[in-house]
């Protein structure tokens, strides 16, 4: 006589369905970083790829008052929008500005990726821009882009917007040594290097 199996044995010899594997979502690839332009070799060429890695920022003077060991030093806060609060700069201007209020409360533009030194004993963190004549009679703060606000990122021109490079970087490479020299204002008293005026990143 035929007997049907136990439900126990039954289960037993039934093939076992096969796990369907699951596919895992694929993560979309990085984007690619912009990199600044390769130099020619040229000056002019060092400049443009040393350019787009210096952190140029929009900043207001929240607190200026002369160094009290210095004559020439004015010690500045400078806010550029970071959470820590503003940074501590010193500059060289008191020949050119007779009273810290002429500073004070301006919107200014600094280099905000210096390595940090002291100066006559006041910690400096970046360096503020100034136009200045060739024979240095006067110096004066530029101006900053038409409505740029703290903490804005100031790009050159057409040139791209990239990563903007480590303090140490800046110094080991010295890329502002190869910029410094062809920043201009132009006949409006726009800020500009190589002819590429400065405006914000949106």
């Amino acid at each position: 006589a035929f007997e049907a199996p136990s439900p126990a044995a039954a289960a037993a010899a039934a093939p076992k369905p096969k796990k369907e594997k699951k596919e895992k979502p694929k993560k979309a690839p990085a984007p690619a970083k912009t990199a600044a332009p390769a130099s020619d070799g040229s000056p002019e060429g060092d400049c443009l790829a040393a350019a787009p890695l210096l952190d140029v920022r929009v900043g207001t003077v929240v607190k200026c008052w002369p160094h009290p060991d210095a004559e020439k030093l004015y010690c500045e806060e400078i806010d550029i929008g970071e959470e820590s609060g503003p940074r501590t700069i010193a500059s060289g201007l008191r020949p050119f500005y007779a009273t810290a209020d002429l500073i004070q409360g301006r919107q200014v533009l600094i280099f905000a990726n210096l390595k940090a030194r002291t100066m006559q004993g006041f910690k400096s963190n970046g360096m503020v821009l100034c136009a200045a004549t060739a024979d240095h009679s006067k110096v004066q703060l530029l101006e900053v882009p038409k409505g740029a606000k703290n903490g804005d990122r100031v790009v050159f021109g057409d040139l791209p917007n990239v990563e903007a490079a480590k303090p140490a970087s800046v110094q080991k490479k010295k890329l502002l040594e190869k910029v410094i020299g062809f920043l201009k204002t132009d006949g409006k008293g726009v800020a500009t290097m190589l002819g590429k005026p400065f405006t914000v990143d949106e």
